[in-house]
């Protein structure tokens, strides 16, 4: 396999680990938007985080919840965030991000240039009418069991 992470995993790819069980790795992000982002893996190769077992996803969150306190106490962020996007790498990863703006963690659809400058507002995003918030919602919720 050609997973980086599994390669991680199997200790072939050198990281620094914050934490590690028989199912979980955690470690620090090579490429982080501030100090101390962390990224939260199943050992198993996973593709899509919402594929991960519900036990292991609530494992998963739990342990990178302990971690963010950490973080948060010792490095002082002012916020600390959390994101699975799936991107960048194949495997499921939940990211713990110290956030010292608002803007560690946008998207782009919320960028625009104002003054010169790069600035990301939600001002941007248009407001859902209510009756398609609603359709969605719908189709969301058909034989969802929570």
């Amino acid at each position: 396999m050609n997973c980086i992470f599994c390669k991680i995993i199997a200790g072939e790819v050198e990281s620094s680990k914050v934490y590690e069980d028989d199912h979980i790795l955690a470690f620090m992000d090579l490429h982080p938007v501030n100090e101390g982002q962390v990224l939260v893996i199943p050992k198993e190769h996973i593709d899509h985080f919402s594929d991960i077992p519900e036990d292991l996803a609530t494992e998963i969150f739990i342990k990178a919840h302990r971690i963010s306190r950490k973080i948060r106490e010792t490095l002082h962020p002012e916020r600390m965030g959390f994101a699975v996007h799936g991107y960048g790498v194949s495997h499921a990863h939940f990211i713990i991000i110290p956030q010292r703006c608002s803007t560690d963690i946008t998207n782009s659809k919320m960028a625009k240039i104002k003054n010169g400058k790069i600035i990301f507002t939600a001002d941007n995003l248009p407001a859902i009418p209510r009756a398609e918030l609603n359709r969605v919602s719908e189709v969301i919720k058909n034989g969802l069991v929570v």
